[in-house]
């Protein structure tokens, strides 16, 4: 790939995460390219997995949901490629998705090695869902511990401002 289509590229991807629902002329408009190649590019990102897909953010509140993380401490010191097939299952994943509510994992270096953001209805069930998943598909052998906190607002969401965060934070702080 040439400098050009990197570039080209990159600023698609920069508008799409401004506005996933852009449409490929919108998209050719803003940065001055034809709606063809702009279309071409993104199906090939969309081909090769680097365009993982669209969603709307929204605050899970309107689901009559609160948003949990669960910080996890990893022992790996044996059989990590057990626990690596295990995590990289993709019906385990979907199923991970489906049961726990996991929205957003991350694989960390740092005091923690797995971050994972979850919607649940209250902390009750939050700590239903910590204890269901730290015990189920002997993941339990690989968990050192687990901290589990209570996402109380955000600032941005996936690049994307929160648009009442001023009101959020104000009933939070005063």
């Amino acid at each position: 790939m040439n400098e050009i289509e990197k570039t080209n590229k990159m600023k698609i991807l920069e508008e799409l995460q401004k506005n996933g629902r852009a449409s490929n002329s919108e998209i050719a408009d803003k940065l001055g390219l034809s709606r063809q190649t702009v279309a071409k590019i993104i199906s090939n990102m969309e081909k090769e997995g680097e365009i993982w897909g669209y969603t709307a953010i929204f605050d899970p509140k309107l689901l009559g949901k609160k948003q949990y993380i669960f910080l996890v401490k990893l022992n790996l010191s044996e059989n990590a490629g057990e626990f690596l097939k295990g995590v990289t299952n993709r019906s385990l994943i979907r199923k991970h998705e489906e049961e726990y509510g996991f929205k957003t994992t991350f694989f960390l270096n740092g005091e923690s090695d797995l971050m994972i953001l979850v919607w649940a209805n209250d902390i009750i069930d939050a700590k239903k869902l910590l204890n269901s998943y730290s015990n189920q598909h002997n993941f339990s052998a690989f968990i050192k511990n687990i901290n589990l906190l209570e996402v109380l607002s955000n600032f941005r969401n996936n690049g994307i401002e929160n648009p009442k965060i001023i009101e959020e934070w104000t009933n939070l702080l005063i």
